[in-house]
C-alpha cells in the first residue's frame, strides 16, 4: 500500500510569502512582540478613553459626580501622563515593556473597581493621577521598541504605521462605551474590566519577552538637538487640537453637515492618511525628510484655509484628500527624523521628552482654538491652524537645511 505523499507549501506560495515579509517596514524578530503590544496598548486606550469619556459621563449620576469633577479627573490623568512621559520612558528602558504595560493595566483595573464601588472625588482624582503616571511609560516604550526592530531604511514607515495601529483604538472604546452605557451601564462596566483582562492576558504571554539592549556608548541626552525640535513637537499637535472640540460645531452650524456626514468625510481621509503612509513615506526613508515635512505642512494648510471658507459637501472630500496626503507625507517624516536625531541609548526617556511637548500641544490647541472661534469668528480657527503649520513649513525649510541624509533603496 502506498502512503500518500505529505502535502507541502508551493513554491509559489513560499515566494509569494516572502515577497509579503519583504514589504513591511518591520524584521520578523520581534514583529509578533510588537503586534501583541500594539493590541495591548490599544485596549489600555480603548478602556480609558470609554472610561473618562462616556462611562463616568452618563454614569456621574449613579456615582454622585458631577461633571465638572469628572472633566478635571482626565485633566489630571492627562497632565500627569504627559509631564511623566521622560521618566517614564526611563522606566520602561530599565524595567522592560512587559512590567511597564501591565502595571497600566493593573492601576487600571484598580481604578475602575475602586470608583464604581466607592466613589468620592478625591479617590478618583487620586486614581486618575496614579494611573496617568504608570500610563506614561507606554507610548515612548513602545515607539523605542518599534524604531529598533525596523528594517534599516524603513524607520519612519514602521514608526508612522506602529502609532496608527492603535489611535483607532480611543475612538472605538469611546462610542462602544456611550453605546453601551445607555442602554446598561453594568454591560459598559463589564466591557471594559474584560478589556483590561484581555490586556493583562496578552502581557502575562509577553512577561518573557526582552527588548534589543544597546551597550556601545553614546551621547545619553542630546539636550541641543531636542530644544531645536521641541517648539515643531509642540506645534504638531497643538494646531490640530485647535479644531478637535469645535468640528461637529462648526460642520453643523457652518456647514450643514450632520454628525455621518462628518464621520464620512473624516472617514476617507483617514484612510487615505493610513494607506499613504506606505508609498508616501519612502521619500522620507529614501531622501530624507525636510521636503516632504515642508510639503506635509502646507497641505495640512491648505486643508484648513480651504475649510475655512465653508465648503459644500462634496468638496470636502476634496478637504478630505488633501488632508489625508498631508498626513501620509508628515507622520513617518517627522518619525524618520526623531530616529535619526535620537541615540539609541537612553532612547525611551528622550522620546518622553517629545511627547511631552506634543501632548502639550493637544491640552493647549483647544482653549486657543475656543479663544479664537468667541474673538474672531467661527472661521478664525482655521485661519490659526493654518497659520501654525506655514510657521513650520518655514522651521523644517531652515532647521533641515545642509542635513545630510543617507539614502536607502528599501
Amino acid at each position: 500500500m502506498r502512503l500518500p505523499k505529505p502535502i507541502s507549501s508551493s513554491p509559489a506560495r513560499s515566494k509569494l510569502a516572502g515577497k509579503l515579509w519583504s514589504k513591511l517596514p518591520w524584521k520578523r524578530r520581534g514583529l509578533l512582540p510588537l503586534l501583541g503590544f500594539v493590541v495591548m496598548l490599544g485596549l489600555l486606550e480603548a478602556t480609558r478613553s470609554g472610561f473618562f469619556w462616556a462611562y463616568l459621563s452618563y454614569s456621574r449620576y449613579d456615582l454622585g459626580l458631577t461633571q465638572l469633577v469628572i472633566g478635571t479627573a482626565w485633566t489630571v490623568h492627562a497632565l500627569t501622563e504627559t509631564f511623566s512621559r521622560s521618566l517614564g520612558g526611563y522606566v520602561a528602558q530599565r524595567l522592560g515593556l512587559t512590567p511597564t504595560m501591565l502595571a497600566s493595566a493593573g492601576v487600571g483595573l484598580l481604578t475602575l473597581l475602586l470608583v464604581a464601588n466607592y466613589p468620592s472625588v478625591w479617590m478618583l482624582w487620586v486614581m486618575s493621577a496614579l494611573w496617568g503616571f504608570t500610563y506614561s511609560a507606554l507610548w515612548p516604550g513602545l515607539m523605542t521598541l518599534a524604531s529598533r526592530i525596523a528594517r534599516e531604511g524603513r524607520e519612519g514607515r514602521a514608526l508612522a504605521f506602529t502609532s496608527s495601529l492603535i489611535l483607532p483604538f480611543a475612538g472605538f472604546g469611546t462610542f462602544a462605551t456611550g453605546f453601551l452605557v445607555q442602554r446598561n451601564p453594568e454591560w459598559a462596566y463589564t466591557a471594559l474590566l474584560a478589556a483590561l483582562g484581555g490586556a493583562a492576558l496578552i502581557g502575562l504571554t509577553l512577561i518573557r519577552f526582552r527588548e534589543p539592549v544597546v551597550t556601545q556608548k553614546q551621547e545619553l541626552y542630546p539636550w541641543q538637538k531636542l530644544m531645536t525640535f521641541l517648539p515643531a513637537a509642540f506645534g504638531q499637535t497643538f494646531a490640530p487640537a485647535m479644531l478637535s472640540l469645535l468640528i461637529i460645531k462648526f460642520a453643523d452650524k457652518q456647514l450643514g453637515l450632520g454628525v455621518l456626514e462628518l464621520g464620512g468625510v473624516i472617514a476617507v481621509g483617514a484612510v487615505l492618511a493610513f494607506t499613504g503612509i506606505g508609498w508616501l513615506g519612502r521619500i522620507a526613508d529614501r531622501q530624507g525628510p525636510k521636503i516632504p515635512l515642508i510639503l506635509g505642512m502646507l497641505c495640512l494648510s491648505a486643508a484648513f484655509l480651504w475649510v475655512a471658507q465653508k465648503p459644500g459637501f462634496a468638496e470636502m472630500f476634496g478637504v478630505a484628500v488633501l488632508g489625508g496626503v498631508g498626513f501620509a507625507l508628515f507622520t513617518p517624516s517627522w518619525h524618520a527624523l526623531v530616529v535619526r536625531l535620537l541615540p539609541q541609548q537612553n532612547r525611551a526617556a528622550i522620546w518622553g521628552t517629545l511627547l511631552t511637548a506634543e501632548g502639550l500641544g493637544t491640552a493647549t490647541g483647544p482653549a486657543m482654538g475656543g479663544l479664537l472661534w468667541n474673538t474672531f469668528g467661527p472661521t478664525a480657527p482655521f485661519y490659526g491652524g493654518a497659520a501654525v503649520f506655514v510657521l513650520l513649513a518655514l522651521f523644517y525649510l531652515l532647521a533641515l537645511r545642509g542635513m545630510v541624509w543617507k539614502s536607502s533603496a528599501s
